[in-house]
């Protein structure tokens, strides 16, 4: 686990995040069984247009408490990297897809307990010019994250970014989105 880039602790992309063997055990699992899953629109919180939310990327377990298997240990992971203290944190995943020509708008994740979200990436293979790239923009700065596989971007609430179009139509960009909550005493009680 490597730190390839950091914008002033609001941004972090952490290359080969997951050991090789993990990576390619939930690889394998998500694409051999990404059309039996039943994908569907990406909710979203933020104003966008008609025309914008036609394109939205789907999404599988979003706003459902029904954990996949690895995802328990795909969080011991996020909680336990060295880069940001998420060590007191609640996380909430699941599986995003976008097909051809489908995106995320501009949005800054803000949420009630939000203070992270995090996005992983599957495709080990993906070109240059297939769009999907990570975009994000600042006082501080702007610029893009392309896709890695076993590679996670983890961006503080508040930081403006959006997903590019998928510009490849025979390869989908397959990613676990993360949300990370922040728990207080009263969410520990439960």
């Amino acid at each position: 686990m490597n730190l390839a880039f950091n914008l002033e602790d609001k941004l972090f992309w952490i290359h080969n995040f997951l050991p090789e063997y993990l990576y390619k055990e939930m690889y394998l699992d998500y694409f051999n069984n990404r059309k039996n899953l039943n994908f569907e629109k990406s909710g979203v919180s933020w104003r966008t247009y008609k025309e914008e939310l036609d394109n939205m990327s789907t999404s599988f377990n979003q706003r459902k408490n029904i954990p996949l298997d690895y995802f328990n240990k795909y969080h011991t992971f996020i909680r336990h990297q060295r880069f940001v203290n998420l060590l007191n944190c609640k996380f909430e995943s699941h599986l995003r897809r976008f097909k051809y020509n489908q995106h995320l708008a501009w949005h800054d994740d803000k949420g009630d307990k939000r203070i992270y979200a995090a996005t992983y990436y599957f495709n080990h293979r993906w070109g240059e010019s297939w769009g999907g790239e990570f975009m994000f923009k600042d006082k501080s700065g702007s610029g893009f994250i392309p896709i890695l596989g076993n590679s996670i971007v983890l961006v503080k609430v508040g930081l403006t970014h959006k997903v590019n179009a998928n510009l490849k139509k025979t390869h989908d960009r397959m990613s676990i989105q993360t949300w990370v909550n922040n728990v207080n005493v009263a969410d520990q009680e439960e």
